[in-house]
């Protein structure tokens, strides 16, 4: 990956709040026919993205920073398709399996190219233990590797453009930052408030580019229900790097 330092200090201060349990909030995917379902994200600043599935456009005139979906396609390779005012942009296959829920993020890679990407993701649709949420934070902005931090602690580091860390976390408000891995600035994201909806998947994108000013963030809320005890019995580590102290700030949370 090639790398650049921005050259202007961007600090984007987003105060999402409760609107986080509320816009881009889905229902948990109902399965009919053992079906998948797949929901678009729209990572691209400064564009109205049309969506096409397998050759049939499902979504129109798409907004920077919105998700859409979810769109029911049988299992098996699927082609998604972007365009802009008529023009392809890019298309890209990937499988699915049966009853499985994907969010096809459409962004810009790091290292300054202007040229669309995409990634696909996986969403873990199981219950989340009563009382907590699961936080995703994805790397699909133009930076280069960097740190995640929650309440002012490095939470996770080292995550790539196409990334994604998840934690188990308890029903609150968090101040979530995105900064160089190992330094404290410039600030590339942040500090952002996100009030996290228990019994979802929250899914929050970095996204957009600090050199034009269009950092952003899209978020994803997936209803997926409550089950088990209070305590969280799992953490994740997604598909980035190292998760740096996540036992002690677990153990800070809960008190």
């Amino acid at each position: 990956m090639t790398t650049r330092a921005p050259r202007r200090l961007l600090v984007l201060v987003l105060t999402l709040g409760a609107t986080l349990g509320l816009a881009g909030l889905t229902a948990g995917p109902s399965y009919a026919a053992n079906s998948a379902s797949l929901y678009v994200v729209q990572g691209l600043p400064g564009r109205s993205v049309d969506v096409t599935v397998d050759g049939k456009q499902v979504a129109k005139g798409v907004k920077t920073a919105a998700v859409v979906g979810p769109f029911k396609v049988r299992p098996g390779s699927r082609e998604v398709t972007f365009s802009d005012a008529g023009m392809e942009l890019l298309s890209r296959s990937f499988a699915v399996k049966a009853r499985s829920s994907w969010d096809v993020v459409v962004h810009l890679p790091a290292g300054g190219s202007t040229e669309p990407n995409v990634t696909v993701f996986r969403n873990d649709t199981t219950s989340v233990p009563r009382g907590k949420a699961e936080l995703v934070v994805a790397h699909t902005a133009t930076v280069p590797e960097a740190d995640v931090r929650v309440n002012g602690k490095v939470l996770f580091s080292d995550i790539a453009n196409g990334e994604s860390l998840n934690l188990t976390v308890p029903v609150a408000t968090y101040k979530v930052a995105i900064t160089p891995t190992g330094k404290t600035s410039p600030v590339y994201l942040g500090p952002v408030s996100l009030t996290v909806k228990g019994g979802a998947v929250n899914r929050v994108y970095a996204l957009g580019d600090p050199d034009n000013n269009t950092m952003n963030v899209a978020v994803h809320v997936l209803a997926t229900g409550s089950s088990g005890s209070e305590r969280p019995k799992k953490v994740d580590t997604g598909t980035g790097g190292e998760a740096a102290g996540v036992v002690r700030f677990l153990a800070k949370l809960t008190r």
